[in-house]
């Protein structure tokens, strides 16, 4: 079988890159050509009518929250928040619904991160279809933990424009993402450190499951490191890297000027060897329960229950977190989503083949029965349709390929990863139990 080739709460607050908005062309007949501004270009339609395309070089602010948008507008220096005691000072980073900011807290003093979340996310809040607000209250109310975030207190504010309202989630501030620390590595990160992040992590999905939430999008990007900066470092920072913004562009509500995103500084390998790692980015969450008919989490760190339509509930959390537990120690993903044309496999028959080669098992009648998509893929007896040879490839052998640790060690973490991975998610270990796990044995 071809080997799997690598790939890629928020950049504070979010994954900003693949969520830019390119296009908005339904507003045509409405805006005006106009001059210095960067992203309006013009083409004609199937009947020849001028049509205005917008590209945006970050969040597309200016964009109505009825269109699913909403960015919130904010100017350097702004007062928000109750008694105005949050100055806004530069943007940490946005996402698909919210930005992140960076502000000081006049009755704390100190520097927090504000993540206000756009119009559209608020009024699916306001209309009990979204849940983070529950969940990040649930994660502070009545304790809290070092490893999942929290809120200092949260409110609602109206915004500019087409904006709409704006739910702001008022938090500690944070030095950055795992998703950033791993791009920034140009080889595998050392073991001491995989370890420690992939113990913080876990002691952080397990206070979630214990407090009934199912994060359902478990990625390095929602997972947040301490920043060891004091207010005088920031201040400096903030001083030799002024906060920015991009040059004017076109939108529903005229011409605006995004702000720039200034995350913080990446730490050294000596500081994020001390810092401690916090599972973020709610805004996916959901009650602890059985679920069922709704993909969860991104398709290569996707549970088998929910690839095949079943119910699902916390162990899909750890099926995603045996996933990204293999891809920390190798620098490499575990599962790849294409065709396999040797058998010809679609991309979703060659995933559920890689998942029975990797966990070494195969599917149980009693749960290929309870799942409406198995049918698709599966026969009576629980052998994929197209017949394809079915090997045996256990994740120590996988890692040991890599030559990056002992064989000891190659052992004890493929048989670590190896009880994230087991197809049936009654026999998957719980976080509670992986806590327990020799290999995670005298790690801070």
């Amino acid at each position: 079988m071809p080997r799997p080739i690598y790939s890629l709460f928020m950049r504070f607050g979010s994954s900003t890159q693949s969520l830019r908005p390119r296009v908005f062309r339904s507003m045509s007949t409405t805006l005006p050509k106009a001059t210095g501004t960067t992203n309006q270009h013009f083409s004609l339609d199937a009947d020849g009518k001028e049509v205005v395309d917008l590209s945006f070089q970050s969040e597309g602010i200016g964009l109505p929250a009825e269109k699913g948008y909403g960015w919130a507008q904010l100017e350097f220096g702004e007062k928000i928040g109750r008694d105005q005691r949050y100055t806004i000072t530069r943007k940490l980073g946005w996402g698909k619904n919210s930005s992140t900011w960076l502000a000081w807290n006049e009755i704390l003093n100190k520097y927090v991160a504000v993540k206000l979340l756009t119009g559209h996310a608020t009024d699916l809040h306001e209309r009990k279809m979204a849940w983070e607000e529950e969940a990040l209250k649930r994660l502070t109310f009545p304790s809290e933990s070092d490893n999942c975030v929290h809120i200092l207190e949260y409110f609602t504010m109206k915004g500019r424009g087409s904006a709409g309202s704006h739910l702001c989630f008022a938090m500690p501030l944070y030095g950055g993402d795992v998703g950033s620390l791993i791009q920034s590595r140009t080889s595998p990160s050392p073991l001491p450190l995989v370890k420690r992040i992939l113990l913080h992590l876990l002691r952080g999905i397990a206070f979630a499951h214990e407090r009934g939430i199912v994060h359902t999008d478990l990625k390095f990007d929602n997972v947040l490191f301490t920043t060891p900066a004091t207010t005088r470092d920031i201040e400096k920072w903030i001083k030799e890297d002024p906060p920015r913004r991009n040059p004017p562009e076109l939108s529903s509500d005229g011409v605006i000027r995004s702000a720039v995103s200034q995350p913080m500084k990446l730490p050294s390998e000596e500081e994020a060897l001390r810092a401690t790692y916090v599972l973020a980015d709610f805004g996916c969450a959901l009650p602890s329960g059985r679920h069922a008919h709704c993909n969860i989490t991104p398709v290569l760190l996707r549970a088998p229950e929910v690839l095949l339509g079943g119910e699902w509930d916390t162990p899909a959390d750890i099926w995603s977190f045996g996933c990204l537990a293999y891809e920390l120690v190798t620098n490499e993903v575990l599962f790849q989503y294409r065709t396999y044309d040797d058998f010809s496999l679609t991309a979703t028959e060659n995933l559920l083949y890689q998942m029975m080669f990797h966990a070494c098992e195969e599917f149980e009648p009693d749960q290929l029965r309870v799942c409406p998509l198995a049918g698709e893929y599966f026969n009576n007896n629980c052998e994929l349709k197209k017949e394809p040879t079915l090997g045996r490839w256990p994740v120590h052998e996988l890692i040991a390929e890599h030559k990056l640790l002992s064989d000891e060690e190659c052992l004890a973490a493929g048989a670590f990863i190896q009880r994230c991975l087991r197809l049936n998610p009654e026999n998957r270990a719980t976080a509670k139990d992986l806590l327990q796990d020799e290999w995670l044995r005298g790690v801070d």
